[in-house]
């Protein structure tokens, strides 16, 4: 598997941006030398869930276009290796995925988004090329910073909203959410999905070579695991048992859930972004410095900020 990267860009038109939102993530991974000692950055936003439809609830839509590229704005003017976007940039529709690109191409930083479950609210025919249009060149993958190694999840894997009706893919997973609804798991919903078996042998492999190389671990997903919660990844037991066996994975970072989340469990902190989605007058966002010892979270809006100690390898 390629890895991802957060690369520096040069300026590129509209049209050459919006053709694949974040294109080029196989590159060869930016290892920042000398940034064990002084830490570095990254900007965080989660749920973004543009679309062109009227205010619902406390979703107001089309507002995150204006939201992103005051994130965007933000961004620019800090020192950054890189940006993330957590899931659901789109909230539906093919078109949408051009209308958000906009705040985007406006980015000096490298942005990497991961899939989430709304991100996959399109025609059939269109699901099987939605990682192409954020421009992923793999669903899962991971990258180096500062001696920290990241590893992005696709937490919709098992799912039945990722795949078209009919594919193999769509009847396993509709069999699994009956099992899972029968035996009366709470995070068995419609909207959340599962990490496939290969994913999860690729990630504990990733795990187990990061800790040969002396190397922490990082986890984005777009589904939490942690605290309990519906919108849980369907077999988050699975997941946190295999971080428990790999002491060097050191935070787990999501969106999903709007309202965001905390918890920390056994020495491991695990943090759900805020919805940028979320209310007309304000927003959420964040900037996180990883330092050697530490993860210092700048929120911004409705996202707290928190100092989280990071654990030692083991």
């Amino acid at each position: 598997m390629n890895p991802l990267s957060f690369l520096p860009q040069p300026r590129r038109t509209r049209r050459q941006f919006l053709r694949t939102i974040g294109a080029g993530v196989a590159a060869a991974p930016l290892i920042l030398r000398g940034a064990r000692t002084e830490g570095f950055a990254i900007g965080l936003v989660a749920d973004a869930q543009y679309a062109d439809i009227d205010v619902k609830g406390t979703r107001h839509y089309r507002r995150s276009v204006e939201k992103l590229g005051a994130a965007v704005e933000h961004f620019n003017g800090q020192d950054l290796a890189g940006c993330v976007h957590l899931g659901d940039l789109i909230d539906r529709e093919w078109k949408s995925f051009e209308e958000i690109g906009v705040p985007l191409a406006r980015s000096r930083h490298r942005w990497h988004q991961l899939l989430g479950n709304h991100d996959f609210d399109v025609l059939d025919e269109q699901k099987a090329g939605v990682p192409g249009r954020l421009g992923m060149a793999w669903r899962y993958g991971a990258f180096e910073l500062g001696g920290v190694r990241f590893l992005v999840l696709d937490t919709n894997d098992v799912s039945t909203y990722a795949h078209a009706a009919g594919t193999p893919e769509r009847a396993a997973a509709e069999a699994e959410l009956r099992r899972l609804q029968a035996a009366k798991v709470r995070q068995a919903k419609t909207w959340n999905g599962a990490v496939g078996r290969a994913q999860l042998a690729w990630f504990e492999r990733e795990c187990a070579a990061a800790r040969a190389g002396r190397q922490r671990v990082i986890v984005l997903a777009h589904h939490p695991v942690y605290p309990d919660n519906d919108h849980n990844v369907w077999n988050a037991p699975e997941i946190l048992a295999a971080i428990d066996r790999h002491p060097n994975v050191v935070a787990w970072i999501n969106g999903h859930n709007h309202a965001g989340a905390f918890g920390e469990r056994r020495g491991v902190p695990y943090v759900t972004m805020r919805g940028m989605v979320e209310t007309g007058d304000s927003t959420a966002f964040a900037t996180a410095t990883i330092l050697p010892d530490r993860l210092v979270i700048a929120g911004h809006g409705r996202e707290p900020s928190r100092e989280l100690k990071l654990r030692s390898p083991g």
